[in-house]
């Protein structure tokens, strides 16, 4: 799961939980239980409620394979979070797209588009008169692989830019939106930042740590692409 305070990627231990037994039937024993634990990347408190099969003898009862099923605290925490690697100011836009979205598409959208548009001018340093115009331009860039640019590209289609010049060109005003594009749009922006921020970093830090133990041994370090012993990290 990912902390809701710090969005890193993390392996949840609880330090208690408190487990119950559906009183309907269900399939099989189930029953459900109130854990809380402490991040071990931020160390901020965490309390979940969670689903599982219920299990219970003299000693006490708890849940086996239990799954997350609501995050009770922090209250505020979204259901889609960015890795803290990515730049605050994109992390923002994109969890206020996710906040909203229950309740406005159309603004989700709205934010979504600016914050796509955005990402493509100032990390990829793309500028074009529309943003189909910026999409065509990134997907033909060398470095990326397939899995982003064609979802990427789908945004033009999902969206359907070329009837609605608004979209296209005043990325963030509110207007109608398309079956699916709001959330479409979360996804790709997802993918995106993951491939545009986290990915480079992690990889980074895992070049940094080899070269560390090559030191040690008295080897050469590992270059990266630039011929360096370590690559510049992405523009943020």
């Amino acid at each position: 799961m990912k902390c809701p305070h710090c969005n890193k990627a993390i392996h949840f231990e609880e330090s208690a939980a408190s487990a119950y037994e559906y009183s309907e039937p269900q399939d099989g024993k189930t029953g459900y239980d109130v854990a809380n634990g402490f991040c071990p990347a931020c160390g901020e408190l965490i309390v979940l409620f969670r689903n599982g099969k219920y299990v219970s003898q003299s000693h006490g009862s708890w849940l086996t394979d239990p799954v997350v099923e609501q995050v009770l605290y922090p209250t505020d925490a979204s259901e889609r979070a960015l890795d803290g690697e990515v730049p605050d100011r994109y992390r923002r836009d994109f969890d206020e797209a996710s906040t909203v979205l229950p309740y406005s598409p159309k603004a989700s959208a709205a934010i979504s588009r600016r914050l796509l548009q955005q990402i493509l001018r100032e990390h990829f340093g793309i500028r074009a008169p529309s943003l189909a115009k910026e999409i065509e331009r990134f997907v033909e860039l060398p470095e990326v692989p397939p899995y982003i640019s064609d979802a990427v590209d789908a945004v033009r289609n999902v969206g359907n830019l070329a009837a609605h010049p608004t979209k296209d060109q005043n990325t963030g005003e509110v207007v109608d939106v398309e079956p699916g594009e709001a959330d479409w749009l979360l996804d790709v922006l997802d993918s995106l930042c993951d491939f545009a921020f986290v990915q480079p970093k992690r990889l980074e830090e895992r070049r940094r740590a080899l070269n560390e133990k090559l030191a040690n041994l008295g080897k050469p370090p590992m270059l990266g692409k630039s011929g360096s012993a370590g690559a510049s990290p992405p523009a943020t």
